[in-house]
């Protein structure tokens, strides 16, 4: 191996513009690290890699991950991994490794921000007195926020926040997530646990989604879920892109049934103006930001490297993602 004893970590799919503060905490470890977004397929380069940081623009899939002969682990710029071919890691033996705590109130006040938005119009009154109509007519359906039934599908980290702060808002906040594991301190809480999906539809005003993309949550919120909701309920999507249906979403939110929505996150990003996503005002849009902030960023950054680091010492990462994990 080319590297010697100063192993070569390689990001990719990053969107910021430099690598100072991995190389912050990598440097000083006797690790290089370089920009991988400008190099070819086939450089050599990518020979020579220990390991790979991972971010949201580049997929890395069994064919990539295979020509990668001495990397040992791969660590997401994230929570999500979605990106990564978890099996194909699995098979050729790489440690794969997220970021699950760097943004989680970054995330919970976006979804929470964004559903008080839309509850109280904001988006339709911003347009309006932009156009010089002064509430003008049809204006949206206005609720007390603290009559209102919040649902929050996962209970994860986020998902735990978000009801959190939830609860000091909303009439009254329900769960529902099969994957986690709830305990008798969690439901002292005042939240009401359901055990079936359809429950939590049939309550929720406003529906916010914390679950990570996979096979059994693809689609989760289609067009069955949004016709068994109430109509003008509200749903926010945080998670990611593909959870919820864009088309039926669309086609809801077009019929008044759905009466907003918002997203950050989308099943093809980043999200071009030709999208029909665009041409729905009672659709808020954002760009895949609920976890920016300042502080967030750099934490980001800062916990990737030295999750990478661990990897590289031959030491288990924090958060190890794994097919049999995810199953």
């Amino acid at each position: 191996m080319a590297t010697g004893s100063h192993p070569l970590v390689i990001a990719i799919g990053q969107t910021w513009p430099d690598l100072a503060i991995e190389e912050q905490v990598l440097g000083p470890r006797g690790v290089r690290i370089i920009d991988g977004r400008s190099l070819s397929a086939d450089d050599p380069v990518w020979a020579e890699a220990a390991g790979i940081l991972l971010g949201t623009a580049h997929k890395a899939e069994g064919a990539f991950l295979r020509r990668l002969k001495n990397v040992r682990g791969v660590v997401r710029y994230g929570i999500g991994y979605d990106n990564v071919d978890i099996a194909a890691a699995d098979e050729l033996g790489l440690v794969v490794a997220i970021v699950r705590d760097y943004c989680i109130d970054e995330v919970a006040e976006h979804a929470i921000a964004s559903a008080l938005s839309l509850a109280r119009g904001l988006p339709h009154w911003d347009r309006n007195v932009r156009a010089g109509a002064w509430r003008g007519k049809n204006g949206p359906r206005l609720r007390r926020i603290a009559n209102l039934y919040l649902g929050v599908i996962g209970f994860g980290l986020i998902g735990r926040v978000v009801a959190a702060k939830g609860a000091g808002l909303f009439g009254g906040v329900g769960i529902y997530d099969p994957w986690a594991a709830v305990a008798e301190s969690d439901r002292s809480l005042g939240y009401e646990f359901h055990t079936r999906l359809e429950t939590l539809l049939d309550r929720a005003d406003v529906l916010t989604v914390h679950v990570p993309l996979t096979a059994a949550t693809s689609g989760l919120i289609g067009s069955a879920a949004m016709t068994r909701m109430k109509r003008g309920s509200i749903i926010v999507n945080v998670s990611r892109g593909g959870i919820v249906d864009e088309q039926a979403l669309i086609a809801q939110v077009s019929s008044g049934h759905i009466g907003a929505a918002a997203l950050d996150t989308f099943e093809h990003e980043p999200l071009g103006g030709e999208s029909p996503l665009v041409g729905v005002p009672n659709i808020l849009l954002s760009p895949h930001v609920a976890w920016l902030s300042e502080e967030s960023a750099v934490a980001l950054r800062q916990r990737a490297a030295e999750e990478m680091s661990l990897i590289l010492a031959g030491e288990a990462p924090s958060v190890p993602v794994s097919a049999k994990r995810i199953a």
